[in-house]
């Protein structure tokens, strides 16, 4: 285990690749910063061989625990490290969706260390742009794949790494309520009142959601939007590629179907197409997975379909108040609102058994 990045160099990379590469000798590395250091110290390492076994490659990634404290801190409260190992050695173990391939996993609730496959060559999907149909039914395709692969999940006799909705349920819905306010108070003028509406009620309605009972679990992404995918191109077309595993969690499938289609297609894209991708995503689901009939899973994604609006107002409690952010939330908003509008997903929360 390495601390930080900057004590990456050529005995520890040549370490680390050994394990699939016996006989490789790293003569030097040089480390290039890959993004801001928001939830984490990332660098592409380059590599220099003195001797190059066949397939070693010419780079990788390698993804530490942040270096700023206040980032580390929320790693280390919320337990990101811990499930980020745990989701790289599940769905590595089980081949279980694209992924990148990880030479590398280690440690614990206090630092990770990743080394993965260099993808930066890949394309990084743009959030408030959105995506196309296309993108959208090849991060389905890998979606659907997760979850067939580990359905059904008892949670009683589940890893404990993954998160449990109930058990976030007074984090998120005090974050949430927090964001209502704010959004409501920030975003009158750019936002329809329509849209303002739903909004007030995603506050009213956050914790009953959180504890709706789930009779359908398996391992979902948690936090499945377009700017957490690099799409390749390959001789069978775009596939996606699915990144940034902090919020992996034991949840209905389609919690991670309604937050990906409510959040990162334009509106109109969405309605267009969502019959669609969701036939595709049941038809993928249903070549390795149980029995999910169609009535069940529109009934879930009913409710599930709000996944993306709570996450979006909880994250305006704690994202500052900027024209960037404030673009990027406004595009969130209006697409997550029209999705529950379209959906009534409001009224089916109230009028879910037990609430």
């Amino acid at each position: 285990m390495l601390d930080t990045v900057a004590e990456i160099d050529a005995a520890w990379i040549g370490s680390v690749l050994s394990a699939t590469h016996p006989d490789v000798a790293v003569r030097s590395v040089a480390t290039t910063p890959i993004g801001a250091g928001n939830v984490s110290d990332t660098v592409r390492v380059t590599i220099d061989y003195a001797t190059r076994p066949e397939g070693a490659p010419d780079a990788v990634v390698a993804k530490f625990r942040p270096s700023v404290p206040e980032v580390h801190a929320h790693g280390l409260g919320s337990g990101a490290y811990h499930r980020e190992i745990g989701a790289y050695r599940a769905i590595g173990e089980r081949a279980a969706c694209r992924i990148p391939h990880a030479f590398h996993v280690a440690g614990d609730e206090t630092n990770i260390n990743l080394v993965l496959e260099d993808l930066t060559s890949a394309v990084p999907g743009n959030q408030v742009a959105g995506c196309g149909a296309a993108e959208a039914e090849a991060v389905l395709t890998e979606l659907a794949n997760l979850h067939a692969a580990f359905a059904p999940v008892e949670e009683a006799t589940a890893p404990e790494w993954p998160i449990r909705m109930a058990a976030v349920a007074d984090y998120w819905t005090a974050a949430t309520r927090t964001g209502v306010a704010a959004a409501l108070e920030r975003y009158r003028g750019r936002l329809d009142e329509a849209d303002l509406q739903v909004v007030a009620a995603a506050g009213r309605i956050v914790r009953d959601w959180y504890l709706l009972p789930q009779s359908r679990l398996t391992l979902s992404h948690g936090d499945p939007r377009v700017d957490n995918v690099l799409f390749e191109q390959t001789p069978g077309g775009t596939r996606a590629v699915l990144i940034d595993w902090q919020v992996t969690g034991l949840r209905n499938p389609m919690y991670d179907v309604g937050y990906f289609l409510s959040g990162s297609l334009p509106v109109e894209e969405r309605r267009a197409h969502e019959p669609r991708l969701l036939d595709h995503y049941l038809r993928t689901f249903a070549r390795t997975g149980p029995a999910y009939p169609e009535a069940e899973a529109m009934a879930d994604y009913r409710t599930q379909v709000l996944s993306g609006l709570m996450i979006t107002t909880a994250a305006i409690a704690v994202l500052p108040d900027n024209d960037v952010v404030n673009t990027l939330i406004v595009a969130l908003l209006e697409r997550n609102c029209a999705a529950a509008r379209d959906w009534d997903a409001v009224a089916a929360v109230d009028g879910a058994p037990g609430r």
